[in-house]
């Protein structure tokens, strides 16, 4: 994936959308990558593999609660992410 700054993808924002049905693109704000932009069809592809009837959280929802719930003593697994998802949306 590549990135550009903000200040880039803001003045060249016709530039960017025919250069995401290509691939992804990351946006950077001081060194940082703050945003992904992607095709509608890459992002459905990525709708199509959640778990059915699970909207898939936001970036920083994930974030959060990771670093509220990852016990210190082991990793997160991905079998307790996914029952935190099917409590939170039941």
């Amino acid at each position: 994936m590549n990135h550009i700054p903000a200040t880039h993808a803001k003045n060249r924002f016709g530039e960017l959308l025919e250069t995401v049905h290509r691939e992804p693109i990351g946006i950077t704000k001081k060194g940082r990558t703050v945003a992904v932009i992607l095709s509608v069809s890459d992002y459905e592809h990525i709708l199509s593999k959640t778990h059915v009837g699970i909207k898939p959280p936001a970036v920083d929802g994930i974030l959060n609660w990771i670093d509220r719930h990852t016990p210190s003593s082991r990793p997160l697994s991905e079998q307790d992410y996914h029952q935190h998802l099917n409590d939170k949306h039941s």
